[in-house]
């Protein structure tokens, strides 16, 4: 009896079908096997920014969902107990189209959908206007990388609202435009502890990070400049590293110290700084003056105006001596600068990866090189190596506690209801009429005017610079030596050292 077909094995059925129905299977399998697999595709993975891709890459890590990194966002938010976590919740709705619009340039990542990136930043009105919704919607995303470079030392309280900061940045510019290198040092509270919390939560958000702790501190007999030298460049190790091992370079260098930053500050110094194609770019940093009670301009031992003049702790009206530059200042503009760090500086990466190879150093003392800050110094070298386009943002104001920042930072105020203004913010063609913008120390979501979009024109530096030397080993409490008027190089002081020579630049629309 003929076994049925049924009780064939199945290998045996196989062996029946003629070869060239086989052959006819075997392609058309051939053929859509890849295409139902690409249905399904594996996560895409960061990406060196130049040179031949390694897939064996110590970086290729797979990018996280936009649930995961909500998630990761979120709790990041509840470990910010004050300081910046307000800053951009409550703007009022003209600001918040004003910095989407602003700010869209910025976007590094594809906008798959007509939601915008900026209401998980506080930037979101009731309605969106289309205009802003549908702005650069025909673009992948710019690719533009920054490397976020950061030194810390007892900053346990600022930890949890600088890696919010971090993280909502990184949201906008894309974070697979973002690398941030953090070394900290000699920290004696919990620095330690946080960071380690923090660069997990990094990780998993699927940003790139390398943190780096150590013990060391200043010795007794260490040349203080020179030890902050070492320190600063600690916190730049893995751009060379990065460079020589995959051959991945970066278009900005963010250093930061332990500030309290917002996400627009952060925005409006990488605007700033590519919009005007700037070699340095810092923001304005403040001190509480317990004679004066009230805050005042801080870093004025790096910071210099355009007659090379040192900036003066004091309220806004005194900061400069230089005229224009105090005018500009006082308006909230955008100022060209000899120097200055305040806090947070955007670095054109240029003339750290090729000739002259800027570093931060400490002064050729035994040349006759005034000691200044390491800040300083690279400045000076900045300006050498024909990077002289230095520029200051006075819209953002830094704190380094909560105290200032909170008087730098007050919460906007309802005048309609105290004072019968109609409009809060200002008419939309002149943001200046709001009183509370006007004010000096001002809410965050201080409108924008039409100056601030201008791009500047650099004028060469000046021929001498005054310096306040420090050149005392083991003196802690400040600048050791009389102040002199330091003379500068031919170099900076020629028409190419403020020339645009790598071009950076946002064009607008």
């Amino acid at each position: 009896m003929r076994p049925k077909d049924d009780d064939i094995p199945f290998v045996a059925q196989l062996k029946r079908i003629p070869p060239p129905l086989a052959l006819l299977i075997g392609l058309l399998c051939g053929f859509l096997l890849p295409k139902i697999i690409s249905l399904n595709p594996a996560p895409p993975t960061w990406r060196p920014i130049s040179g031949p891709t390694s897939p064996s890459s110590r970086h290729a890590i797979p990018l996280p969902s936009i649930e995961q990194r909500h998630r990761v966002l979120e709790l990041l938010t509840t470990l910010s107990p004050h300081y910046t976590k307000e800053c951009t919740r409550h703007a009022q709705p003209l600001y918040a189209n004003q910095a989407r619009e602003r700010y869209a340039t910025l976007i590094g990542h594809d906008r798959q959908s007509h939601s915008s990136w900026f209401s998980g930043l506080g930037f979101s009105p009731a309605q969106e206007d289309l205009s802003i919704r549908n702005i650069r919607r025909d673009l992948s995303g710019d690719d533009h990388k920054y490397f976020f470079a950061i030194n810390l030392y007892n900053s346990f309280d600022v930890i949890p609202d600088l890696f919010a900061t971090l993280f909502r940045v990184a949201a906008v510019v894309g974070y697979q435009n973002v690398y941030v290198s953090i070394y900290e040092n000699g920290s004696t509270d919990q620095t330690k502890a946080l960071l380690r919390i923090f660069d997990a939560l990094t990780r998993s958000v699927g940003m790139r990070v390398t943190i780096r702790t150590s013990m060391r501190t200043r010795g007794a007999f260490n040349h203080r400049i020179e030890y902050l030298a070492e320190v600063r460049n600690a916190a730049f190790g893995p751009l060379y590293e990065l460079r020589d091992a995959n051959n991945e370079v970066f278009d900005s260098i963010i250093f930061m110290n332990d500030i309290l930053p917002c996400v627009d500050d952060i925005l409006e110094l990488l605007w700033q700084s590519r919009r005007n194609n700037a070699g340095i770019t810092c923001a304005a940093d403040y001190m509480y003056h317990d004679e004066i009670g009230a805050p005042v301009f801080y870093d004025n031992w790096v910071a210099r105006d355009l007659n090379g003049t040192a900036l003066e702790n004091a309220p806004f009206e005194t900061v400069f001596h230089h005229e224009e530059s105090s005018d500009r200042f006082q308006r909230h503009l955008p100022v060209q600068v000899q120097s200055c760090w305040n806090g947070i500086a955007i670095l054109d990466p240029a003339p750290i990866y090729s000739p002259p190879h800027v570093r931060f150093r400490m002064a050729r003392i035994t040349e006759g090189e005034c000691s200044a800050s390491e800040c300083s110094l690279v400045c000076n070298d900045y300006w050498d190596a024909g990077y002289g386009r230095i520029l200051m943002v006075p819209r953002v104001k830094l704190a380094y506690d909560r105290k200032v920042y909170d008087i730098i930072h007050p919460i906007r105020r309802n005048l309609t209801a105290i004072r019968g203004y109609v409009r809060l913010g200002g008419l939309p063609d002149d943001p200046r009429t709001d009183p509370q913008d006007r004010s000096w120390f001002g809410p965050h979501d201080r409108l924008f005017v039409e100056e601030e979009a201008e791009p500047l024109e650099f004028l060469p530096g000046p021929e001498s610079v005054w310096c306040w030397g420090w050149d005392g080993a083991g003196d802690l409490d400040g600048p050791d030596v009389d102040p002199i008027w330091e003379h500068r190089t031919n170099r900076s002081t020629r028409p190419e050292s403020v020339s645009v020579k790598h071009d950076r630049n946002i064009r607008l629309n």
